[in-house]
């Protein structure tokens, strides 16, 4: 049997809540991470991290420096560690615009969110 996935929306709340619970995960890597992501469950998220700490919000709230392209299920299928990013770019299914270093250091980010 497998169990509903979370909502779009509340993958991001838990993004938003581990990002604020360990500080720590987000050093050196300030920058602001727009998710456009496609499909049932789509839209615009971003992960902001900069002086005040990380969060993630819905919408577009800062000029974004990295923009990752690809469907909501992927994304999802991503932080949930069963889908590498490495794979997922190379097969087309991320299209990533903009700083490639941030990006690069987004997986490490997100593999603070334990889901």
């Amino acid at each position: 049997m497998r169990f509903a996935r979370p909502s779009t929306e509340e993958v991001f709340a838990m993004i938003d809540a581990a990002l604020k619970h360990d500080p720590a995960a987000a050093k050196g890597k300030e920058g602001v991470y727009q998710f456009d992501l496609q499909g049932e469950d789509g839209g615009i998220f971003q992960m902001i991290i900069d002086e005040n700490g990380g969060r993630a919000v819905k919408g577009a709230e800062k000029e974004p420096n990295v923009i990752l392209i690809l469907e909501a299920d992927h994304f999802k299928d991503l932080v949930a560690k069963e889908l590498n990013p490495t794979v997922a770019f190379m097969s087309g299914k991320l299209k990533i615009k903009g700083n490639m270093g941030l990006a690069l250091k987004l997986q490490t980010l997100l593999n603070s969110v334990n889901f």
